[in-house]
């Protein structure tokens, strides 16, 4: 009885929504889509992940934005990309299993229209404050700076 009373507290801890403050971003100017795409797959897959087939987050909007009344698009381009690290997969898993909600990882990467030469890149910070969540920060945060770093480079060396 006690461990269901520990599992319905710890329930509703994690139930909290999200805060704006929860999703972090970085832009990366001068910048080409392209040139930022290609880094950020390259520091997803230089973690050791392989990233799933992207969410073609901005092609699904400007397709439906017609038949809502929305007209004007709000990106440019726009993807997200989705990762999982074993590793902190199990972390996670192990300290809660309700962190199952927290995997796979995400990066957005987007444009907006009339802004093609600057790149966002945006992710959520993982919830909580234990091993798991900060090991999943710090890898979101490593992958978002290895990015910004080396988006570019290629163009240079063409």
């Amino acid at each position: 009885m006690l461990r269901r009373v520990v599992l319905a507290v710890a329930l509703l801890a994690n139930l909290a929504p999200a805060q704006a403050d929860d999703i972090r971003q970085i832009a990366i100017a001068p910048g080409r889509y392209a040139d930022a795409r290609e880094a950020l797959v390259d520091a997803i897959e230089g973690e050791g992940l392989i990233p799933a087939p992207p969410s073609r987050f901005g092609d699904m909007l400007a397709r439906t934005g017609p038949a809502l009344d929305q007209p004007a698009p709000i990106y440019a381009e726009a993807e997200v990309l989705h990762f999982c690290s074993a590793r902190i997969a199990w972390q996670l898993a192990r300290e809660n299993p309700l962190n199952i909600a927290q995997c796979p990882l995400a990066m957005a990467i987007f444009t907006l229209p009339g802004e093609p030469a600057t790149v966002h890149l945006a992710w959520r910070r993982p919830v909580g404050d234990s091993p798991g969540s900060r090991a999943a920060d710090q890898l979101l945060e490593r992958i978002a700076r290895h990015t910004a770093d080396n988006a570019g480079r290629s163009s240079l060396l063409r």
